[in-house]
């Protein structure tokens, strides 16, 4: 079982594990990352963006964008504020990106689309 370090807006935790950034993760979302992870033997930071009204750190998560390993964000979820922004985080390479929608103009920004969180572990353990 990994030793996860839950973290949201507006702290940052500075160490050397790994960091995976969840941005507007639904409730079906969340239980296959914990499904996913629960046998990992690895220890990481994991940083939730899902704020809520109107309280948003807009400055915290385009700095995490940038820190973490991997970012997960899913689209479907997002409130208007994160949607505007949505076009900069999927164009990272770290970012994943998902989404029910047939056809996005987001595939034209990146090929990291994903439909489950199958290839989560090397993409951590590699970065």
């Amino acid at each position: 079982m990994p030793q996860i370090k839950v973290i949201t807006p507006p702290d940052i935790l500075h160490n050397s594990d790994p960091s995976i950034l969840l941005i507007y993760p639904s409730v079906a979302l969340k239980e296959e990352f914990q499904r996913t992870v629960q046998d990992w033997d690895l220890s990481f930071n994991l940083y939730i963006y899902s704020p809520q009204a109107n309280d948003h750190n807009l400055d915290w998560l385009l700095s995490l964008v940038k820190i973490c390993n991997k970012t997960i964000i899913d689209l479907d979820q997002c409130d208007s504020q994160v949607r505007d922004l949505a076009s900069y985080i999927i164009s990272q390479s770290n970012t994943l990106w998902l989404t029910n929608a047939v056809e996005t103009v987001y595939n034209k920004l990146s090929i990291n689309r994903i439909y489950d969180l199958q290839q989560l572990k090397e993409g951590v353990l590699s970065a």
